[in-house]
């Protein structure tokens, strides 16, 4: 096998290690092969083996014992690696997210960091876009995961071979990342809570698909808030269109109820609630309160709680800088950032 030049070979050998440790190959406390076995496994000499052995034991990936062998230990904590470049990770690029984007790449060049922007592929894992990034000599990532699901087996690996990561708009992750969130629970309560009047029904508008942190979250706020009232779930698209089926039901739903508050999950469902109610003449009886903001939002009668996204975009910095500066005593945190309140009143025509 042509492994490249005779001093680059060892570097090559120690990344199909890693590559092995990624995949799931060698466990933690699972001993490797012998130097003579992947010598012969790889087609290069020991001397090869054995720096690349010495790299991989430099950076605890391995310890090697007299008698015992090779054995691969697993890691979670921050790597001391340079924030001269980082990727921000999404499989998708919608308006709530490109904004982000722009708020990010604006506090990644004032820290005088490079900022690459990478879509994932539908057919691809999180994880293994993230070993693409690694393997390209990208050690800093921000992830934000929308519905893709966080395999937390591959993130202790990932964290393991020299990654630092930070997870945007989700906990998943946690304790193999630092997590950046918006606080829900503050988000439905100052909405509830800061309405012109007190209502005594209350309906939630939210998606099905529980799987997605800040959507569980954000109904389990508001069942928290409003114990009595009322929940309506959208199917899931990633394109967060809502159907006209969809459109009848939360129609239907509205009017049985009155008088009272909707509170919508996120911007695109209180985009499309704000016009159905300005279309049926029930902004009269109903309040909208909305979890994000929406475009042309100040058109309409919404009280909204939106990210701070320029806080977000800080916050995250600063743990991916903790994660290289603390090394060994790293620990991943939970960061529930506190959003911005608007209250659009009764809206423009």
């Amino acid at each position: 096998m042509d492994m490249g030049t005779s001093e680059l070979r060892y570097l090559e050998l120690k990344n199909k290690i890693c590559y092995q440790i990624y995949n799931g190959v060698y466990e933690d406390g699972e001993r490797i092969p012998s130097e003579r076995q992947l010598a012969a496994d790889y087609d290069v000499s020991r001397i090869t083996v054995r720096k690349a052995l010495e790299i991989l034991e430099e950076e605890d990936l391995i310890r090697r014992e007299v008698g015992s062998g090779t054995h691969v230990t697993y890691r979670n904590w921050g790597n001391d690696t340079a924030l001269d470049v980082a990727a921000l990770v999404a499989p998708s690029k919608n308006p709530f997210f490109a904004e982000f984007i722009t708020k990010f790449q604006k506090t990644a060049w004032e820290h005088d960091t490079l900022l690459l922007y990478v879509e994932v592929p539908e057919k691809t894992g999180l994880e293994d876009c993230l070993y693409q990034l690694y393997s390209k000599n990208i050690r800093n990532a921000v992830v934000w995961p929308d519905d893709k699901q966080v395999d937390a087996k591959k993130l202790l690996r990932l964290r393991s071979i020299g990654m630092n990561l930070v997870f945007f708009d989700t906990d998943d992750a946690f304790p193999y990342a630092d997590c950046v969130y918006l606080d829900n629970e503050d988000a439905v309560r100052t909405l509830v809570g800061r309405q012109p009047k007190k209502y005594g029904r209350h309906l939630f508008i939210g998606w099905d698909n529980l799987a997605i942190s800040n959507v569980k979250k954000r109904e389990e706020a508001f069942q928290k808030f409003c114990p009595e009232g009322e929940v309506i779930r959208v199917p899931w698209r990633r394109d967060r269109n809502v159907g006209e089926t969809d459109i009848k039901r939360i129609e239907e739903k509205i009017r049985s109820m009155g008088e009272g508050l909707i509170v919508c999950n996120n911007g695109e469902l209180g985009q499309r609630t704000a016009e159905l109610l300005r279309e049926t003449g029930m902004s009269k009886t109903a309040a909208l309160a909305v979890v994000d903001d929406f475009e042309g939002a100040e058109g309409y009668p919404v009280s909204v709680y939106r990210q701070d996204l320029a806080k977000d975009a800080e916050c995250i910095y600063r743990q991916l800088e903790e994660q290289a500066a603390k090394g060994r005593s790293w620990k991943a945190k939970r960061k529930a950032i506190k959003g911005i309140y608007a209250d659009y009143g009764e809206g423009e025509e």
